[in-house]
């Protein structure tokens, strides 16, 4: 097990500023992708990489669907995914894990503030590995129709923020493909999945697709949901 000496540094440097950079708010309301360069530094990438490989080696990772629901859509997506948090935390680098949880709850807090939308605490958010070949064809990431039950409360909530923290290598290029495509204009956008880059995008807005990978292709993907 890695040691775990990143928790309390990289909480402790997450608090010290804000986390996003000026003028998310104008690009998410626009219908727009907002990136954020840099957003997790090279050594939390690392241990965050080094956890996916544990979960790997557990089994822990499955075919990875789509929506709230999860379906397994058949040449939708080609993909794994893992919970990182139903598992065992003496295996991989749950700091790690921790940590980044903590910075997103700050980008949370951030944009419930700027977007005055209330964004409950609790995210839902996935490891995903698209193997050489894996893609996502075009879709949307909520419809108003899936809202799902919160905590079993008769609450409801939906996706409202999506985001991708990317874990790939540091040399990733263009030619290894894996591209995040966002339809949110007359022409597509096109986003290398950097190393520790952060994508945020309105769930309800943006039609996206990952592009065929060349290399396996890790990521952290979750939902800022809102009570509806």
């Amino acid at each position: 097990m890695r040691a775990r000496v990143l928790f309390a540094t990289a909480a402790l440097a997450a608090a010290e500023a804000l986390v996003l950079s000026p003028g998310v708010a104008e690009t998410l309301r626009a219908g727009k992708v907002h990136r954020q360069p840099g957003f997790a530094p090279p050594r939390l990438v690392d241990d965050l990489r080094y956890d996916v490989e544990a979960l790997k080696r557990l089994d822990l990772f499955a075919p990875a669907g789509s929506g709230l629901a999860g379906a397994a859509d058949s040449g939708l997506r080609a993909a794994e995914q893992a919970d990182p948090v139903q598992r065992p935390r003496d295996v991989g680098c749950w700091d790690a894990y921790a940590a980044i949880w903590e910075r997103m709850d700050l980008v949370r807090d951030e944009l419930s503030e700027i977007l005055e939308k209330p964004l409950i605490p609790e995210m839902e958010m996935h490891y995903v590995r698209y193997p050489v070949g894996g893609f996502f064809r075009r879709h949307i990431d909520e419809f108003v129709d899936e809202a799902a039950e919160y905590e079993g409360e008769g609450i409801r909530s939906r996706r409202c923020v999506s985001w991708i923290c990317y874990l790939t290598e540091p040399d990733w290029t263009a030619a290894d493909g894996g591209q995040l495509i966002s339809f949110d204009g007359s022409e597509p956008t096109e986003f290398l999945p950097t190393s520790g880059s952060l994508v945020l995008f309105d769930s309800l807005a943006v039609e996206h697709e990952v592009r065929p990978t060349q290399r396996e292709r890790d990521c952290l993907v979750g939902w800022f949901h809102t009570l509806v």
